[in-house]
């Protein structure tokens, strides 16, 4: 496994367990933000945006 499936990996489990967390938070399925979900949509974009070896890091 190289580096990149690695992160890829890693953004894809992050994901899920977004999904997980706006299934099971009553805040979150209402349309209202909380704090976790917006930690683990920050999470996510940032894992996605590591994994991704086409755009430089600086962009």
């Amino acid at each position: 496994m190289t580096t990149t499936d690695h992160l890829a990996s890693q953004a894809e489990e992050l994901y899920r367990i977004h999904l997980r967390h706006l299934d099971d938070c009553p805040a979150c399925r209402t349309g209202t933000e909380c704090g976790r979900g917006v930690h683990l949509r920050r999470a996510v974009r940032a894992a996605r945006l590591a994994a991704d070896t086409r755009r430089p890091r600086w962009t």
